[in-house]
């Protein structure tokens, strides 16, 4: 990324953190009289359903399977997948081949259109199975495939990085309608953006035994540039502070299990380590902001199970260093854990996004944590 960009950047989120936090600031010293006089007045309103909200990634947008539920091969993982470009400042972000999304393989990558129930039929997404397990049935997922932090920034369009704000109105949408809950998957990046993305130049550091510092190091460098835990901590506070009521619960990564990668596993493993500690200090850092909303968001830690299959990993061909391939169908059959579909993975991520069964691995956990801050 340019300096100029970073520059810009940094400048922005810091003007951007401080007005919001003022903002809510002034707020709460302006209405504090007012709850304090009709609160004990006034019953609370507990809704008939509660209203989901969700937004953020290929995660949470379910990529990999249609409207129906259909999870798609990987041939056509061409037709489908989004395009990143450089260090993931710039990209093709649309809900094609997205269980939220109406539109399959061969659209436009950046085609935008979601399916008339956001995805809540088919429950593919951890986000529309959170919903089902609460009945909730006021949801939308505006969750977009390729989308990347800035993308949900609020700043300005620019011609030169056209990721930049570019999926800010959906956050606006969510902001006016005020839901229950919000639920998100951002931060992810580096996870998503395999084997194309930034995370390569760390791959040179493979030896767990002698190396594993080296490559942590790598990846906390580039999470450190991307500013991932400032740009974490600007989206949290922009959707608490044009929010009532939302409480936003963010969730947590599961490692990668690339087809094809120039990481090797115990890689995978650090690498949503590394992502995961940005959202849990983002989280906290907006905890301990002081303004009255800051109480209205929690982290989700998601992890494997214990009995889950190891990947068999062969050695490929040198492709900007080592590359690996993880076969498929280790797992599958009526003996795997995560269900009956199988496979770890959805086939056209190319084992970035997880399948049904491990998108479960986040919902249990989310409904648990939900119902225990009593959101629901």
């Amino acid at each position: 990324m340019r300096q100029t960009s970073m520059i810009r950047y940094f400048i922005a989120l810091t003007v951007g953190l401080a007005t919001l936090v003022a903002g809510a600031t002034f707020a709460q010293a302006q209405t504090s009289t007012t709850e304090s006089t009709t609160e004990s007045t006034t019953a609370r309103v507990v809704p008939a359903s509660l209203r989901i909200r969700a937004f953020g990634d290929a995660l949470t947008a379910g990529f990999g399977a249609d409207a129906s539920g259909t999870v798609l091969p990987v041939t056509d993982a061409k037709d489908c997948r989004p395009k990143w470009i450089g260090d993931g400042s710039a990209t093709t972000a649309g809900t094609r081949c997205s269980s939220n999304g109406s539109n399959g393989p061969g659209s436009p990558a950046d085609d935008i259109s979601f399916s008339a129930d956001f995805g809540l039929a088919n429950k593919v997404s951890w986000a529309a199975q959170v919903a089902s397990g609460l009945n909730a049935i006021d949801y939308a997922n505006y969750a977009v495939t390729g989308s990347s932090l800035v993308s949900w920034l609020n700043l300005p369009r620019d011609g030169n990085a056209p990721a930049e704000g570019a999926q800010h109105d959906l956050l606006e949408r969510i902001e006016r309608d005020d839901p229950d809950i919000v639920l998100a998957s951002i931060g992810g990046d580096l996870i998503l953006q395999q084997p194309a993305g930034a995370v390569r130049s760390c791959a040179i550091w493979s030896d767990l035994g002698t190396q594993a510092a080296q490559f942590t190091e790598c990846v906390n460098s580039l999470l450190d540039r991307q500013l991932t835990k400032q740009r974490i901590m600007a989206i949290a506070f922009d959707v608490l502070a044009h929010t009532q009521n939302s409480k936003l619960l963010l969730t947590t990564y599961l490692p990668a299990e690339p087809q094809f990668s120039v990481l090797v596993p115990w890689q995978q493993s650090a690498l949503a380590d590394a992502v995961n500690a940005q959202i849990r200090r983002a989280v906290q850092g907006v905890t301990e902001s002081g303004a009255a909303w800051a109480k209205r968001i929690d982290v989700l830690n998601v992890a494997f199970l214990v009995d889950r299959c190891q990947p068999a990993v062969i050695s490929g061909p040198v492709f900007f260093g080592r590359n690996w391939f993880v076969p498929e169908g280790i797992c599958a059959g009526s003996g795997s854990p995560y269900g009956a579909a199988g496979s770890l993975f959805m086939p056209v991520s190319f084992g970035t996004v997880p399948a049904f069964g491990m998108q479960m691995q986040i919902t249990v956990p989310a409904i648990t944590l939900i119902r225990s801050n009593g959101w629901a």
